[in-house]
């Protein structure tokens, strides 16, 4: 430990060094003991006091660091406003002000140093350079008052609305940051007749305070305040009621969109905008988003336009569909040409009325001479067409940018054009010189080439189906339908690249037809929703319902006007069925069900990619739907599968032996004239040859004949003890033939040889019936009536009969069942209107074999599809069915007749 030193009293008072602590011997009294050490020793000539020397070295830099660095308290509380002559006067004054300069220290960060005891009679030293700062940026409550000439109260509601934050001394003495004293306080004076107070601001706007206060914010409109209220000027709210204005006019909202179209959804080509506060207030109504009305009303024309057109195009007579088209679109020539416009319609309604084709055919040649009208009446605007040279000619008329077709219609005018005017110059002797037709290019001679027939390979095909089929694509589509119900902004149209591809698997359909795939209804799916989705699949049931609805409308194709028959393989059943019903549920949710004058839907179909151009699907959704295919850069197209569909159709009865029906078959599926099959050819395997088969061939047939056949076929499988009693109710209704031979001929006749039918079948061999089977399964059996197939054909062996369903020979399907329907309906009503009591016998003995049979057929396709789907059939579904049988039980009791007593009929399905 050092050795410490020690300076007598006399010493340090004569050194001069430590006079800042005293200069004389009573100035060190204060410090002694308490800051300074002392010691009595003997000294020069008596006793005296000594200083440890550490201890004053120690005091006097004290001193002087709070001399240079640090204020003494009676200083500061005269810079902070504290007035009087001793401000700290008082122990319980001198706490509470330093207790709150110490609180101001404390919370601003600045320096300070407190004597409990007091140093040099001051208690609290603070430090100079951050009080001086403080004290620069801050100004005092009554000095901020004096400057800006502004009431405390006014202060205290600005305080409260800005969150202003006070600097608290002692309770009436505090201080603002003199930025915010600037910001809030230095209100210039205004005039209240340019502002309106927050009352008449909130009554303009029509709303809320909180309203106002977002609006505040979002526009930058800043309040002032005057006597403590606030105003809004004038100017700011004027200039916000323009905004409106112009928002009004030039904005709506999603409800505006709908009612405006007509229509129950907002259409996806409409580009929405956010809105704010001021759009909302515009728009009378809190929205997230809002549409430019420029764009809907145009939206609205073009809908219009476009509803116009198509019902032009239905018209009856193609001229005044033609004419009718050219006002809508507004097409028209130029004053300057009348003998041009003449001369072209003229040409235009001639050839109308010689065309000799389909609806869709017309349909296109009527669009096509409206396109041929634009182009030539852009093209004489200046002048006759007669005027023109050869070149400017070939230069507008017959360039790339116009069809081959279109060219071709303008090449025939030109051709009648300019021998009309040729004769006309001859006859009046003129010599004007015209466009010579040598040079005109003849779009009749451009070579042609033609675009290769490509067809995905058999393991293409089975590949797509393979992955088409998964059920795994029902969550993606649940949760992208749910993007698209909820208008979130990326969707993808999931179910509908599903449900477009699914269908072009198992039906040799152009994209258009594809396209045109009608709505379902889901009353006969168990609480259908997308939530009942996620939880569960449909039943097979379910399935089979959707499924039946679409096979139940006759699709027509879009190119050639033909019925285009439906077909789904067994195992897409259930994917093509959710597939459906996700998008159905779609159209549901975002447009409803909309229906015209007539209470027909109108927007009956389900595939929707959300794009203008619908000739292709989107590349959005096929992208997302086959993101998970095996293939890299694979793309579907419709007229390839379309093609390939055909083909494998083709090489299915090629390959089995049937190529003389192959050809006409293939046409029929696809309702066409020139299915070519030169040069295609694909690797069908002989093990998937019966499937692929059962796939492109389902059509559902059903009948006594078929099981007749199974039985041979399949006699020792599991049904075969079913089918076994369908063969004994056979044999029972054909053995009672003997005993009604006297009775009704047609019955008789009718049994005997559904008798001969079974009984050549049973002498079948097994290669035989297989070949009837086959030909059964690819409707390769024409007869005179659609969805019927004979067994004898080409020769029919009933030609007397008026329908295919009453002859023994025919096998129907399952659209054969509208036929089986109304025949019953026929048979019932002729009953109720010819069985009398005078009626003889034998008559009543055919009307009741005739009604029974007929009930027999319907009650066997009852048993093959359900009862639910046969009463569809029906126009009042079962309710018309009961009305009917209603009505026989009145006769029944109107005659009071036994009817059974005249059967001689045995039913094979009825019990």
């Amino acid at each position: 430990m050092e050795h410490e030193t020690w300076i007598a009293k006399y010493e340090v008072v004569q050194s001069g060094k430590y006079e800042k602590i005293a200069k004389t011997y009573k100035g060190f009294k204060p410090f002694e003991n308490n800051i300074i050490e002392t010691k009595e020793a003997p000294g020069t000539t008596t006793m005296a006091t000594y200083y440890k020397k550490s201890d004053l070295d120690n005091l006097l830099q004290l001193i002087e660091l709070l001399e240079v660095n640090y204020l003494p308290d009676k200083e500061i509380v005269k810079m902070l406003g504290f007035e009087g002559k001793t401000p700290l006067a008082g122990v319980k004054r001198r706490k509470e002000i330093l207790d709150g300069v110490i609180s101001l220290c404390e919370s601003q960060n600045i320096g300070y140093k407190y004597f409990d005891e007091g140093f040099k009679k001051v208690y609290l030293y603070v430090a100079k350079e951050h009080f001086l700062s403080f004290m620069e940026t801050h100004i005092q409550s009554i000095a901020a008052r004096e400057k800006y000439n502004i009431s405390y109260e006014d202060i205290y509601g600005l305080e409260t609305k800005y969150n202003i934050q006070r600097v608290t001394i002692t309770k009436n003495n505090f201080f603002y940051s003199l930025k915010d004293a600037e910001k809030y306080f230095n209100i210039p004076k205004y005039n209240e007749e340019d502002f309106f107070n927050l009352d008449e601001t909130l009554s303009i706007f029509n709303c809320s305070r909180n309203t106002i206060d977002s609006l505040r914010k979002e526009e930058h409109i800043e309040p002032v305040f005057i006597k403590g209220k606030t105003f809004y000027s004038k100017e700011s709210v004027d200039n916000l009621l323009k905004k409106m204005a112009e928002i009004k006019n030039t904005f709506c909202t999603a409800k505006s969109v709908m009612q405006i179209c007509n229509l129950a959804y907002v259409p996806g080509q409409l580009v929405s905008f956010p809105t704010d506060t001021l759009a909302n207030l515009a728009l009378g109504e809190p929205v997230m988003v809002m549409y430019f009305l420029e764009d809907v009303n145009q939206y609205k024309k073009q809908v219009e336009e476009r509803n116009n057109l198509s019902q032009a195009l239905s018209l009856f007579d193609p001229v005044e569909a033609f004419e009718q088209i050219l006002t809508i679109k507004e097409i028209s020539f130029s004053e300057k040409c009348p003998y041009t416009q003449k001369e072209w319609h003229s040409f235009c309604k001639e050839k109308l009325s010689l065309a000799k084709r389909n609806i869709g055919g017309l349909k296109s040649l009527i669009s096509n001479y409206v396109d041929c009208t634009t182009v030539l009446a852009a093209f004489t605007l200046d002048k006759e067409l007669f005027s023109l040279t050869s070149n400017e000619i070939n230069l507008k008329l017959f360039n790339p940018s116009i069809a081959i077709q279109k060219q071709r219609n303008l090449y025939s005018f030109l051709l009648e054009y300019h021998g009309k005017i040729t004769a006309l110059l001859s006859e009046n002797n003129k010599k004007t010189k015209t466009f010579n037709m040598s040079r005109i290019i003849n779009p009749y001679l451009y070579e042609t080439t033609e675009k290769p027939k490509e067809t995905y390979e058999y393991s293409e095909y089975i590949e797509i189906y393979d992955y088409a089929k998964s059920m795994k694509h029902k969550q993606q589509a649940i949760i992208d339908a749910e993007n698209i119900i909820n208008r979130n902004e990326y969707t993808t149209h999931y179910a509908s690249a599903w449900l477009y591809i699914l269908t072009h698997l198992g039906n040799a359909w152009r994209h258009s037809d594809v396209m045109s795939l009608p709505m379902v209804e889901l009353k006969d799916v168990n609480h259908c929703s997308l939530e009942t989705l996620k939880e569960r699949d449909l039943t097979l049931e379910e399935a089979n319902s959707i499924i039946n609805q679409v096979k139940r409308k006759d699709l027509t194709v879009n190119k050639t006007g033909a019925t285009n028959r439906f077909n789904c393989p067994d195992d897409l059943v259930l994917p093509f069925a959710t597939a459906a019903a996700i998008c159905s549920l779609i159209v549901i949710e975002i447009k409803g069900i909309i229906s015209d004058s007539e209470n027909n839907v109108i927007n009956n179909s389900i595939i929707d990619f959300d794009i203008q151009n619908n000739n292709v699907i989107s590349k959005k959704a096929h992208n997302a739907f086959f993101s998970n295919f095996n293939k890299e850069d694979f793309k579907f197209q419709s007229l390839k599968m379309n093609r390939t569909v055909l083909v494998l159709i083709y090489m299915v009865l090629v390959r089995k032996g049937r190529s003389s029906a192959a050809l006409e078959l293939a046409q029929r599926l696809r309702a066409h004239e020139d299915f070519e099959t030169t040069n295609i050819y694909l690797v069908i395997p002989d093990e998937e040859l019966d499937e692929l088969c059962e796939s492109l061939f389902n059509r559902k047939y059903f009948g006594y004949i078929p099981s007749l056949l199974a039985t041979v076929l399949f006699g020792d499988n599991e049904d075969r003890n079913k089918r076994t009693q369908e063969i004994l109710a056979l044999n029972s209704a054909f053995g009672g033939i003997q005993r009604i031979e006297a009775t009704t001929g047609f019955i008789n006749k009718t049994l005997s040889e559904r008798q001969k039918v079974a009984d050549e079948i049973f002498r079948m061999g097994l290669d035989e019936v297989t070949d009837l089977m086959f030909d059964l399964e690819v409707n390769a059996l024409p007869s005179h009536e659609e969805n019927f197939q004979c067994i004898v054909s080409p020769d029919c062996h009933k030609p007397e009969l008026e329908s295919c369903k009453d002859c023994p020979f025919a096998v129907p399907n399952f659209y054969a069942i509208s036929s089986l329907v109304e025949g019953v309906k026929g048979t019932i009503l002729e009953f109720i209107r010819d069985f009398e009591p005078s009626t003889f016998e034998g008559e009543k003995t055919r009307l009741m074999n005739h009604l029974y049979k007929d009930m027999d057929g319907l009650e066997r396709a009852m048993q093959k599809f359900g009862k639910t789907e046969v009463f569809r059939f029906f126009d009042n579904g079962e309710e018309e069915y009961n009305g009917l049988l209603d009505l026989l039980d009145e006769l029944q009791y109107r005659t009071g007749e036994d009817f059974e007593q005249y059967l001689t009929y045995n039913p094979i399905y009825l019990t």
